[in-house]
């Protein structure tokens, strides 16, 4: 996390229009709370999933790996953050979230407002595959037991053997404009301003 403390700075993101300003289902860094936060929406544009973080996420150098999952059948919500439960208080009301919206950004909403300050490496977004986050059999496709990331395939297929609708990541070496590349099967992105590799990589 580079900067924009205190303020709102979207991971992924879903709008009702294209490039539109009325939000769904997304997962940011919230305003002066600086929570790490995912909201989920029904058809009907009533909030039904809130996964708060317990704490804090500021700028610096750290690198962090969030790894979340909710079934809300079931009433089921784990975040977790480098391989520790760090949920707050949740809201898991038992409907249906309607991922079906016009357009999606990533690191800022469609249309381009609230931007994250900061590296990722990667983004993996697959709802309907649920995993259970709370069995470390779970994490550790995801997060090695020395806190590193783990490979996830080329198109992210190898933690539930699907591919996610939305896998972004890149290669050693490749060029950083790639990362608008989708390796998951719902499309690629087109990119708003200039990418720029990060100075570090959570594998160091």
């Amino acid at each position: 996390l580079d900067g924009n403390d205190g303020a709102t700075r979207q991971i992924i993101a879903s709008a009702t229009t294209v490039a539109g300003s009325t939000l769904r289902t997304r997962a940011r860094f919230l305003l002066t709370s600086n929570l790490f936060t995912i909201s989920g929406f029904n058809a009907a544009s009533s909030e039904i999933l809130t996964i708060p973080s317990a704490s804090a996420y500021t700028a610096g150098a750290t690198w962090y790996h969030f790894l979340s999952s909710w079934n809300l059948a079931t009433a089921s919500g784990t975040l977790y953050v480098n391989d520790v439960s760090d949920i707050g208080s949740p809201t898991l009301t038992d409907d249906t979230i309607d991922y079906t919206m016009a357009d999606w950004g990533i690191a800022a909403s469609p249309a381009a407002g609230n931007p994250f300050s900061g590296c990722l490496a990667e983004l993996y977004f697959a709802p309907g595959q649920y995993l259970d986050f709370s069995l470390v059999s779970n994490r550790r496709k995801f997060i090695s037991a020395n806190g590193k990331p783990v490979h996830l395939g080329a198109t992210g297929s190898l933690p539930t053997g699907t591919a996610p609708i939305v896998y972004q990541h890149l290669d050693d070496a490749e060029a950083v404009a790639n990362f608008a590349t989708n390796r998951g099967t719902g499309g690629d992105f087109s990119i708003a301003g200039t990418l720029a590799t990060c100075s570090t990589s959570p594998r160091d």
